[in-house]
């Protein structure tokens, strides 16, 4: 590094010393990143223990902690070590196979592309002393960051001399602009085993078969009970509450600004991983477009973003808008692992690292916060409001109900007795299940835990059990019966075995039916017709565009065969193959379709032939380091030390990483 700055600085020798000191005593005072002792040894992003071997090299512990602790700090977490590993290992591949064919990096080019990367936006010359500081906080050395920077002009280098004869002309070009801004109205049958399985109706006699065939896997191994309970509706007892203009108000002024906000606007690039094996190489690129994405301190603007993604999102729904995500971002507590949360705590201009969803990867960018005013969030705020209010009226109801059931053990006197209070009739408030065990779904509580351990305690007939936090409300329950473990008889689970009939003859039947439907549909008119004779309703798709889910729900899906399919067929045919994706089949009419616009494509034509070719290199180059990766495999020139992973791992599990 000394000697890319030597014209640099006239004073060089004394900042070297300045320097120097500050080194030391910064590996004095702050140590290594992270230290974690496990039977001695040092689990640190200093560490040189290797953690897999890579033809002539190695990559260390030292080399993943690092690479952890960089993607932690800009995003408050990092993926799985394996994920890391698999990038390290491919970065030194490529080292390793620009080094064999004699593409290197000259000091020049070093100190030229370093000089680039922390050139000031404001003129000011190039601070020696800060750049140090930043790689050696961010790459452990100054050393360990000039031999990167080495290594990705020479990788640049290989790239280019692989993909050289890489093109991609119009027609192709042309034909996936077509696929992704074509609109189709269609008509579909999704066949999913759960769906299928509701509309086959076995025999009595199919159903006793299978009862007595697994009679042993229906015996009842816990005592059953029957339990009356006095139930409080939360909402019901919300209706008489009331609540003021004040109050309203004063919850407002309350709220944390976080809070008040309508939700945030949010921009995505997404990349599809087309099989499991391909998903190493898949991360490897959006790694590289997160990178350069955040490059200027982990921030990036609207526009910059808007780019990257039309250039390299596979999702063209957003692709066309910038990467720009449809309607508000909102937090969303019932789906955690909805990876648009992750915006909620990021600041405006910030990009994540990739992020797995389903089969792919999201690297998302924070846009500006839209606020949520007093009348805007008055609705929303009253039901906060009133739920929680009514919650705690509901909750001290219920004791008093307890308390009076206990002394009376009549659960009729009692719920008439509080009828009033919990503003409900005495029909809705007396409840009664069958005789369930724990697991069972039990009517209007469904699988509950709390409910099993509130039962729990009643042995004999008349116990009365401490109210239950249950679905809407509270339950105060009283046991009727207890049943001993016994076998089951036929009546007993006649609804699981039919059930379970179902579900296997769903399975073996399914492919069939599919077959059946797309073969005796002679037009996307008659599909409903033939689909109903089988058992299965029809849908409809407006303005369906290519690369969308198709479908509702989570059985919802698409994979290239399936959109290839619909873009082939002309107004009024129906695959006659249905297509599989995952556990369900799909048979797809086109009841009509818009082409897409020729004029919109015509200015659009040199930045999409731009995009096309950057893609089509980058797989080609992606699939070269993948067989060579597949070659090293095979000859044992790459090896995993599984004892060193699991020590990051472990270190991961203790620090939160």
């Amino acid at each position: 590094m000394l000697k890319f700055f030597s014209r640099l600085e006239k004073t060089r020798n004394a900042v070297i010393l300045v320097f120097g000191i500050v080194l030391v005593l910064s590996m004095i005072l702050v140590g290594a990143s992270v230290l974690d002792f496990r039977g001695g040894s040092v689990v640190s992003a200093r560490s040189t223990e290797p953690v897999a071997k890579v033809g002539s090299g190695a990559v260390t512990v030292g080399d993943l902690v690092l690479q952890k602790e960089n993607m932690a700090r800009f995003s408050g977490r990092a993926p799985a070590s394996s994920f890391l590993l698999d990038g390290l290992i491919r970065q030194r591949i490529i080292a390793q196979e620009a080094e064999r064919l004699g593409f290197t990096a000259s000091d020049q080019e070093v100190a030229a592309e370093i000089r680039e990367q922390y050139r000031s936006t404001d003129g000011t010359p190039f601070d020696i002393k800060v750049y140090e500081q930043n790689v050696t906080e961010q790459f452990g050395s100054v050393k360990a960051y000039e031999d990167m920077v080495r290594e990705e002009i020479a990788a640049r280098k290989l790239e280019a001399f692989i993909t050289a004869g890489v093109t991609a002309s119009e027609a192709e070009v042309l034909e996936k602009f077509q696929k992704n801004n074509s609109k189709f109205d269609l008509s579909y049958v999704a066949l999913s085993v759960p769906d299928l399985a509701q509309s086959i109706k076995p025999t009595d006699e199919e159903l006793k078969n299978y009862f007595e065939a697994n009679k042993a896997n229906y015996a009842i191994r816990d005592p059953q009970k029957k339990i009356r309970y006095i139930f409080v509706n939360t909402s019901k007892i919300g209706e008489k509450l009331q609540i003021s203009e004040a109050d309203l108000k004063a919850e407002y002024d309350k709220l944390p600004e976080e809070r008040k906000q309508a939700g945030i606007q949010g921009q995505q690039i997404v990349l599809r991983i087309a099989k499991p094996e391909f998903e190493g190489d898949v991360l490897a690129k959006a790694s590289e477009i997160a990178a350069n994405a955040r490059k200027d301190g982990g921030k990036i603007s609207e526009q910059a973003f808007a780019e990257l993604a039309q250039g390299h999102s596979e999702d063209p729904n957003t692709a066309r808008n910038g990467g720009k995500i449809p309607g508000l971002v909102r937090e969303n507590p019932n789906n955690p692992g909805d990876p648009y949360q992750r915006l909620l705590s990021m600041q405006e201009g910030e990009v994540t690292e990739p992020i797995k969803y389903g089969e792919r990867y999201y690297i998302l960018r924070r846009g500006a916060s839209v606020p949520k005013t007093f009348e805007d969030a008055k609705k929303e705020i009253e039901v906060s409001l009133r739920n929680r209010r009514a919650y705690a009226v509901a909750a001290e109801l219920a004791q008093k109900i307890t308390e009076d059931l206990k002394q009376t053990k009549d659960v009729q006197a009692t719920a008439q007795k509080f009828a009033a209070e919990a503003n409900m009739n005495v029909k809705d408030m007396i409840r009664e299940t069958d005789y369930v065990k724990p697991g069972d779904e039990v009517p209007n509580v469904g699988i509950s835990p709390q409910f099993e351990e509130g039962i729990a305690g009643l042995n004999n007939p008349n116990d009365v059990g401490e109210k239950i936090p249950i679905k809407d409300g509270f339950g105060i329950p009283l046991l009727v019966d207890k049943r001993d473990p016994r076998d089951a008889t036929f009546e007993e689970v006649k609804d699981k075995v039919a059930e379970a009939v179902k579900l296997d003859k769903a399975r073996a039947e399914i492919e069939k039916i599919a077959n059946e439907i797309a073969s005796g549909s002679a037009n996307a008119a008659a599909l409903a017709a033939i689909a109903q004779s089988k058992g299965v309703k029809a849908q409809d798709a407006k303005n369906f565009i290519l690369g969308s889910p198709l479908g509702s729900g989570p059985s919802a899906g698409t994979t290239e065969e399936l959109e290839n399919a619909i873009f082939a067929l002309k107004p009024g045919e129906v695959t006659k193959t249905p297509i599989r994706i995952g556990e369900n089949w799909y048979i797809v009419g086109v009841n009509s379709r818009e082409e897409a616009s020729m004029e919109e494509f015509n200015k659009q034509r040199d930045q999409l032939m731009q995009a096309a070719l950057m893609q089509k290199r980058a797989q080609v180059f992606t699939d070269y380091i993948s067989s060579v990766r597949r070659r090293m495999e095979a000859d044992g020139k790459i090896r995993i030390y599984k004892e060193a992973l699991n020590k990051v791992d472990n270190l991961d599990a203790d620090a939160g990483i």
